[in-house]
């Protein structure tokens, strides 16, 4: 008696099932009967979906890079032209005694001068005729030209900062830098990772921008496939009424509607993520170089970044499927409702 009732469910649910892949498939023939509406719809949705996507893109990127840059933020202390070793050796045990201090680097005239020369590109010659000691002479001494010129460049001393508590790298070096400019024999301090807090406030103008951008993309193509998903049901008008004579309910008549709209949002979400990655393969080797002149990216992570980069690829790749395909399901049930309860028999 109990095998009688579970085999008809069993039945239903194959029923069903079959119901659902043929309405599925007369969906995808239907999209295959019109292959420019529908290659011009998947572009519209794709490239919709395709813009904050990248947005949000360039601001991981830029986030990535500022906390890579932060790691390496440092002060530079520029002394009093003319101290003396000594000198130089008391401030820099002064400024290491400060709790805020991690390390310290000394940078002597001479030192600065040759890599001035390195990277400015100077010639050998000219850099070796500058005399080690640093630019104090007298104006009889300027006036005298048997002297050669002197290293204008002041001893520079590069301290690193010691993070404590909930705050960022760069508010420990501007405390520390505030310290450092009461300390004896100090012309000046330079916090070189100041910019990168500008830098981050443009990263979070970005990112908004893209919230934002993917509101409005959102509601676009809810309207976009809604209409298309109207269109349809307005060339199936005669349909409609004949299966609604006959007794179908609204749901059934709906149901390749919103299989319609299902495989459009998916199709543009596969079509989005196919861009970003033409997109992004073509600016991925300049921004690569970019990162590389601030020591940001390592040439010898290459099977760790492929490796990272096939699982980041994965995860948009869902991340686009379900986006489109939800935005599709939404647009079709909402439209087709609308659209076939207004086809009274």
């Amino acid at each position: 008696m109990s095998t009688k009732p579970s085999a008809t469910a069993s039945l239903k649910r194959v029923s069903k099932l079959a119901e659902h892949r043929r309405e599925s498939a007369r969906a995808l023939s239907r999209l295959r009967s019109a292959p420019a509406a529908t290659l011009i719809t998947l572009l519209v949705i794709g490239i919709a979906l395709l813009l904050p996507a990248l947005l949000l893109q360039l601001q991981r990127a830029m986030s990535a890079g500022i906390v890579a840059l932060e790691s390496e933020a440092s002060i530079s202390v520029y002394l009093d032209l003319g101290v003396s070793d000594d000198d130089t050796k008391r401030v820099s045990e002064q400024i290491l005694n400060l709790d805020e201090v991690d390390s310290l680097e000394i940078i002597t005239p001479a030192q600065a001068l040759a890599q001035l020369g390195e990277t400015a590109g100077l010639d050998s010659e000219f850099i070796a005729s500058f005399d080690s000691e640093v630019s104090t002479r007298s104006r009889s001494e300027v006036s005298d030209t048997r002297f050669n010129p002197r290293n204008p460049l002041p001893t520079t001393l590069i301290v690193s900062a010691r993070v404590s508590g909930d705050e960022t790298l760069g508010e420990a070096a501007e405390r520390l830098a505030t310290e450092i400019r009461g300390v004896e024999l100090v012309e000046s301090v330079a916090v070189e990772g100041a910019w990168l807090a500008r830098l981050q406030a443009l990263t979070q103008i970005i990112r908004r921008a893209a919230q934002l951008l993917s509101l409005l993309m959102a509601v676009g193509l809810l309207t976009a496939i809604g209409n298309t998903i109207r269109l349809s049901v307005e060339q199936r008008r005669d349909e409609i009424r004949v299966s609604k004579l006959i007794g179908a309910s609204d749901g059934y008549i709906a149901r390749p509607f919103l299989y319609l709209g299902l495989f459009l949002g998916i199709g543009g979400g596969l079509l989005a993520w196919l861009l970003q990655l033409i997109v992004v393969g073509l600016i991925g080797y300049e921004v690569g170089q970019f990162l590389a002149l601030y020591a940001v990216v390592d040439g010898n992570t290459g099977a760790f970044e492929l490796g990272e980069g096939v699982q980041r690829a994965g995860r948009e790749l869902g991340l686009f499927l379900s986006a489109g395909g939800l935005l599709g399901w939404v647009a079709a049930l909402v439209a087709s409702r609308r659209a076939i309860a207004a086809c009274e028999p």
